[in-house]
């Protein structure tokens, strides 16, 4: 029996890294990854392409901690007469944390369909978008210090996993008026359930598959005033027994305009809170604190997470810094753009 511990305590530990991947990647930046949310949201912005960046730390203060780093690229595909909008995108991810170098990495490729509901008035639509992404993950047996870990990989334990993830979406945009509008949008993730055990199980349980993640999402931006705006978001995301809800707001003030009364630069001031539900607890977790700055179609955010759960003690109240990058490209600015009235959500 005692023979036989090593071996048990490396299967909980691998049901237990099982456990963690069935969770996403995380990230603050709701309204700076929008093709991450949603394979809908290919495409919909006031543009020709757009560039996105991203990268995030949290936990570092506990122990090595997650690292994330995500990029994407979409764009208009074609534009229809009646205002309908086809779209495509890829977005590619990489993650690591923890003592054994844990890594998951992902690249996927997006689709989407903008239907206008009034035709080439614009103001209403809906879209549906459809993505495949190839997701792997990893970690170094040679980290480990409990104990040996060459008969556990003798006895058929991985170190590398490789599949195949589908996910699809769908949102609506509607324009109250020309100061206010407003989406609401639905996505599934992981709608094949891949398998995620580095042990070869014949039955395969919940806890070795890839959870199904739903995520609810939506925004409204109306004008407060001539030069400022109110930007108010959420996400709300369930996957397995993780639920979390995102909720909050960006200010946004204009800070400078051309002749024309063309927006040139605005400076945004935002925070959000950031509830969890698991199986047995929940509560609040984090406060999202966020700046951002336009110039132009480029827009810079800087995120911080101050954490005030019950972790606060070990993280010292520090969830972790995010950086984002956007660049829209616009090669025939001199053409009437074809105009998708997006949120905040969508940039």
């Amino acid at each position: 029996m005692k023979r036989k511990i090593p071996y048990l305590l490396a299967l909980a530990c691998f049901l237990f890294l099982g456990d963690v991947q069935s969770q996403d990647i995380h990230s603050s930046h709701i309204h700076a990854t929008p093709t991450f949310i949603s394979p809908a949201l290919n495409g919909l912005f006031n543009g020709d392409v757009r560039f996105m960046a991203n990268t995030r730390s949290q936990w570092n203060s506990v122990t090595k901690g997650y690292k994330t780093a995500s990029g994407a690229v979409d764009l208009k595909v074609l534009t229809m007469g009646n205002g309908d909008l086809l779209g495509a995108g890829i977005n590619v991810f990489a993650d690591k944390a923890g003592d054994l170098d844990y890594k998951s990495t992902g690249v996927g490729i997006g689709i989407s369909y903008l239907k206008s509901l009034n035709g080439r008035r614009g103001g209403n639509y809906v879209s549906f978008g459809l993505q495949a992404a190839q997701l792997s993950s990893g970690l170094d047996y040679s980290k480990i210090v409990a104990f040996d870990s060459e008969p556990l990989v003798l006895q058929g334990a991985t170190d590398r996993l490789n599949y195949l993830d589908f996910s699809a979406g769908l949102a609506w945009f509607y324009e109250i008026n020309k100061t206010t509008n407003m989406h609401l949008g639905v996505s599934a993730m992981h709608l094949n359930k891949p398998s995620i055990s580095y042990i070869d199980i014949e039955n395969l349980g919940d806890d070795q598959l890839l959870f199904r993640k739903l995520t609810f999402h939506g925004a409204v931006d109306f004008k407060l005033t001539r030069k400022s705006n109110l930007k108010p978001s959420f996400i709300f995301a369930d996957q397995g027994p993780h639920r979390e809800i995102t909720a909050g707001t960006f200010y946004k003030y204009r800070t400078k305009a051309d002749r024309i009364q063309k927006e040139t630069s605005s400076i945004y001031l935002g925070a959000w809170l950031r509830w969890y539900a698991e199986k047995d607890i929940k509560g609040v977790d984090a406060l999202v604190a966020a700046v951002r700055f336009d110039y132009k179609n480029t827009h810079i955010t800087f995120t911080f997470d101050v954490n005030i759960s019950s972790l606060k003690r070990a993280s010292g109240g520090s969830g972790g810094p995010e950086f984002s990058i956007v660049q829209i490209l616009d090669f025939e600015e001199r053409r009437k753009p074809f105009k998708v009235r997006c949120p905040a959500f969508t940039y």
